[in-house]
């Protein structure tokens, strides 16, 4: 579910900005529809897994498609320093779930 989730939202921004170089109005329905089912898929998705570590990896995850997506398909820039931020960003992402996934160690250790 997150999987969809993070993929609706990558289909939302790149519509936006994919259409609005076209000069159409139809990438605003299909950027509005993509988040809509983006949060509701989100919200599915929370059910199973800890909000804070789904909503980072949602939007971490998005936010490096979408600079990947703008990088290659729009041909925006990359600087050193926006690549540093990927870095940074990545590492903020495998520490939530580094830390998320401790407790649950520790409660397993503490039950047996």
């Amino acid at each position: 579910m997150l999987f969809l989730a993070i993929m609706l939202e990558l289909t939302g921004t790149s519509s936006m900005k994919y259409f609005t170089m076209q000069g159409g109005s139809e990438g605003y329905i299909t950027m509005i529809s993509c988040m809509l089912l983006s949060y509701f898929v989100l919200s599915k998705a929370v059910v199973r897994i800890p909000i804070s570590l789904a909503y980072a990896v949602w939007e971490g995850v998005g936010l490096v498609g979408t600079v990947c997506i703008a990088w290659s398909v729009f041909h925006e820039p990359m600087p050193p320093l926006k690549l540093l931020g990927f870095f940074v960003i990545l590492s903020g992402l495998a520490m939530i779930k580094l830390g998320t996934s401790l407790p649950e160690k520790e409660a397993a250790s503490h039950d047996s």
